[in-house]
């Protein structure tokens, strides 16, 4: 999916996703997580975002609580049978699925398993993507992370020192800032530190809601689909032969 507010704006910076972008999605680990439980798939994921943005994950990724508060609060969550299940129906009734699924009765997710399997598939790079950074770069292009994570994950640090260092002009992250996507003022916070305006910018994520925000922005915005990570790629260097700064042969 590709969507473009603005086709005026020549495009200066573009900004980047950690998990599902430069790196594996964390999303691989929970689908296994669902099948090995006999879980409805998505099952995890509605009951992760059925909060809004008061659940403990969503506290954990702006700093706001401590690695083994997230992980007790989380686990709590996640077992609250009666309350994900209608969640659930809701998420197959607006998608016109199947509203006769049967749906578990009980459930015994173990909050600090599953973080600890995402952050574990979270450390492989999409080289590809890695690859079209480092070319953006060096055609002359502000590249930038915005990414929602986690203050207290040594191995995400680890990684970052290793892997980032050298890649992002900017490394924006929600622990440091106190926002998370998909806060419009976490976007403008990376487009202040690059100095552009959002309509020179593509924004490349594997969330519709963080896509959403940020094409209200202006930004030309890039959904980086599991598997078909290549196919994202491929979308940004036709965004920038048409509007980038440089418009280089590709």
């Amino acid at each position: 999916m590709f969507s473009d507010s603005s086709t005026h704006d020549r495009i200066k910076a573009v900004i980047f996703d950690i998990g599902g972008v430069v790196v594996q999605s964390p999303f691989i680990a929970i689908s296994q997580y669902e099948r090995e439980h006999g879980l409805p798939a998505n099952y995890i994921n509605v009951a992760l975002s059925k909060r809004g943005a008061d659940g403990a994950f969503q506290r954990y990724e702006r700093g706001e609580i401590g690695h083994d508060a997230f992980l007790d609060q989380w686990t709590d969550e996640l077992n609250e049978v009666a309350e994900n299940n209608a969640a659930y129906r809701r998420y197959l009734e607006r998608r016109k699925l199947d509203v006769h699924m049967v749906l578990p009765q009980s459930t015994q997710i173990n909050g600090g398993v599953l973080f600890a399997h995402m952050m574990e598939v979270a450390k492989t790079p999409n080289t590809c993507v890695v690859e079209l950074i480092k070319w953006l770069r060096h055609s002359g292009y502000r590249v930038a992370a915005l990414t929602n994570n986690f203050k207290s994950d040594a191995t995400s640090g680890r990684m970052r020192d290793e892997l980032f260092s050298t890649l992002f002009d900017e490394f924006v992250e929600s622990t440091v800032v106190g926002l998370r996507k998909p806060d419009p003022r976490f976007y403008m916070h990376v487009c202040n530190k690059l100095e552009v305006r959002p309509t020179e910018t593509v924004f490349l994520d594997d969330i519709g809601a963080n896509l959403r925000a940020a094409d209200r922005l202006g930004m030309s915005a890039v959904h980086v689909e599991i598997g078909r990570e290549d196919e994202a790629v491929e979308t940004v260097k036709k965004i920038v032969r048409a509007r980038g700064i440089h418009a280089p042969k590709l």
